[in-house]
């Protein structure tokens, strides 16, 4: 009787640490690790969070979940959670995910009704119909306008325009009012051939990026935008990224100014003054304004314009 009950007891305590995962060993003094492979759920707090099939920024997207959905998952690899996509093991930056559902976006940033103020700091900014670089331009606002904001959506400030609620992006807000190009930027006038380059190429952020592209409005890639926005104003350089790189003339890091061309390896942009740049950087942002201007390794300065 004594040795049926020790040996119910130890098979329900063996029952019991395989359920909750814990590592058991064996009469052979091996250590086998008893996993459940148990699922939790998560709600994606971003417009638009996408699916990759790896856990890097560099690999492959292969989907994208919207806002407010909720996602099965089965555990992370560093700041990535694994969800099940298509039948397989996918990835998703796991900072957007949260366990608690986001309002929808016309109640999440500000439900009171009151509005603020923010000015233009851009040369022209965009007004979107939608929360997208991709989505129709419907207006613009001039540099130092005064906007009236209902609230964010992501990266994204909400303006009323023709009566409707449309979007524009808030990096290009600002709670003062800039200066006039003549004294914002760099040491040279306003009125010189450069700064007229970096004023002009300013204009166009906000528009899509397109691999191949040329096109100002309807999407370029980095080399497309800077050889379009030159050619504006006169000057023809090579069309791809490391031919431009021998375009004009060389000058030092510390002898840069507005309108100069910025080459990275791979890539190149205008540069604004105050150690910014503006480029066609990538599908998801579209072109737009970086700061700092060497965020990523300079090769070399190009002057272009005299």
């Amino acid at each position: 009787m004594y040795r049926k009950f020790c040996t119910k007891a130890a098979a329900c305590a063996m029952s019991l640490m395989m359920a909750g995962g814990v590592s058991v060993i064996t009469s052979e003094n091996n250590v086998k690790n008893v996993s459940a492979s148990s699922t939790y759920s998560r709600y994606v707090t971003a417009s638009s969070l996408n699916i990759r099939s790896k856990a890097s920024t560099s690999s492959s997207k292969v989907g994208s979940y919207k806002k407010g959905t909720k996602v099965t998952c089965y555990g992370t690899s560093g700041s990535w959670t694994k969800v099940k996509y298509s039948g397989k093991t996918r990835y998703v930056s796991s900072q957007y995910l949260s366990t608690k559902k986001p309002g929808s976006s016309t109640s999440s940033s500000s439900t009171s009704t009151s509005a603020y103020s923010r000015y233009v700091t851009a040369s022209s900014l965009n007004i979107r119909s939608k929360a997208s670089t991709s989505s129709s331009k419907v207006g613009s606002y001039k540099k130092g306008s005064k906007v009236s904001c209902y609230g964010k959506s992501g990266s994204w400030t909400k303006v009323k325009h023709s009566g409707k609620t449309r979007y524009v992006s808030s990096q290009y807000l600002s709670t003062k009012k800039p200066g006039s190009s003549a004294s914002s930027s760099s040491t040279s006038s306003s009125s010189s051939k450069g700064q007229q380059i970096a004023n002009y190429a300013q204009q166009f952020v906000g528009n899509p990026y397109r691999y191949g592209g040329t096109s100002l409005t309807k999407g370029a890639d980095c080399s497309g935008f800077t050889q379009s926005v030159y050619k504006k104003f006169g000057y023809s350089i090579p069309r791809t990224s490391s031919s431009q790189r021998s375009a004009g003339k060389s000058v030092s890091w510390s002898q840069r100014k507005a309108g100069d061309l910025i080459c990275y390896s791979g890539h190149v942009a205008i540069y604004i003054g105050n150690n910014k740049i503006v480029h066609a950087s990538n599908a998801k942002d579209g072109i737009k304004i970086t700061s700092p201007a060497n965020y990523r390794t300079v090769l070399s300065v190009r002057r272009i314009a005299n």
